[in-house]
Parts: C-alpha cells; structure tokens; sequence
C-alpha cells in the first residue's frame, strides 16, 4: 500500500518501546519511558496513548472497534478489512516482513508484528515492555479458542476493574513456543542489521532476547 511507504525510515537510529498487554505492565510507568511506543489490542484501557497502535486478529478487532473517541494514538495500523487507519495485510507465513507496505508476518502475537513495524521505521534499539511470556490460564486450552469467565491473570489490570477478557467473551491463547520461533527470526536479522531488542519485562519468561532493568531506561 501506497501510504505505508510514508513510515520507511523516519525513526532511523532511534530508540522504542514496544508494549505488550501482560500483567507487569500494573508495575510499569510507562510515562517515564520518553521514546515512541507501539501498543496493541485493548491497550487502550489503561491510562496511556502509545504513538503507534496495532490489530491484527479478527477475534481482536471484533472486541476492540469501534475504539473509544477519547483514544486517539497517532497513526494506527488495523488489518485492511477494518476499514480504518493503515491497512495492512497480515499473512502467516515464517519469516519476518522488511516492507510493511506489502504484507505483516502474524506470527502467533500482535507484538510480532509491532516489532515489524519499528523496524521498518528502522528504529535501532526496541525496548520491550509487558511482555511476561506467560499465560497461566488461556494456555491451558491449547490451540482451541478460549472463552473468558472469571478473573483475567494473563493481561493487565484495566483502569475500569473489569478483567481484559470479560466473561463470554471468545480469543485465540497464545501459541508460546510458535511464537518463539518467530522471535529467533526476528533477532537474527536485528543482529544482522546492526539493531538490537532489549526486554524490560520484570520476571519475563521470554528468554530470546537479552534482558536489562526497567530502572536503566526511565526519563
């Protein structure tokens, strides 16, 4: 797509912080980190904007849009049904996408694809946040969709009380070893590319990538 080329490059040797939607970020402050961020699904419920803000799965978007009218990141990028922001096209496939204006790599998680994104901005140094690469209950049910009931100990607090997944409500659980295959890929061409990711995430069990203290990178 035409109007994606308008993202290639223009965070040349910068540095991001990519968010997940785990539950350290109850214990992240994420205002004190000064750079771009990538946020996804219904990061929107907590009380942070990120810079740039992401849906790939269908089962997402139907729990997502329309988004409130009070959330307004500055540029989105929605899988291209949606019919809003910039349209992408996510495809599974392994591998990782260097052009965002063609196609995004799914790759099990939404943060797959942000980290797609930031490289295609050529962002340097990605920071990861509330990544916690544990899923306590909805990976208990394998591969089949989940529906919610009861509390939510997989994502973060929301800033309403309710759990990030209401009861009834029908998601795809998290596929931690598919995703980590793709999180290899991504490293190598980081490495390859001179830019580096660095995971913040307090107790993570994402090992793929190198790890530092939050406390390093507040403003």
């Amino acid at each position: 797509m035409e109007q994606l080329k308008r993202f290639k490059e223009i965070h040349r040797g910068q540095t991001c912080v990519i968010i997940g939607n785990g539950p350290s970020l109850n214990d992240t402050e994420l205002n004190r980190l000064h750079f771009p961020t990538f946020g996804s699904n219904q990061i929107y419920r907590l009380p942070f904007t990120p810079t740039y803000y992401s849906i790939v799965d269908e089962e997402m978007m139907k729990a997502c849009l329309p988004l409130p009218e009070e959330f307004k990141p500055k540029e989105m990028f929605i899988r291209a049904e949606a019919g809003v922001g910039n349209p992408i096209y996510p495809i599974v496939v392994r591998g990782f996408s260097v052009s965002i204006d063609n196609f995004v790599v799914i790759g099990g998680t939404v943060s797959y694809v942000l980290l797609q994104l930031a490289f295609y901005m050529r962002f340097h140094t990605m920071l990861l946040v509330g990544m916690d690469h544990h899923y306590p209950k909805s990976s208990k049910y394998g591969r089949v969709r989940f529906t919610a009931k009861g509390n939510d100990p997989d994502h973060f607090k929301t800033v309403d009380g309710k759990p990030y997944f209401e009861e009834g409500k029908v998601y795809n659980p998290p596929e931690l070893e598919g995703v980590e295959m793709y999180y290899l890929i991504a490293k190598d061409l980081f490495q390859q590319q001179g830019c580096r990711v660095l995971n913040l995430t307090p107790g993570s069990k994402l090992n793929v990538f190198d790890k530092d203290k939050l406390e390093n990178w507040y403003g």
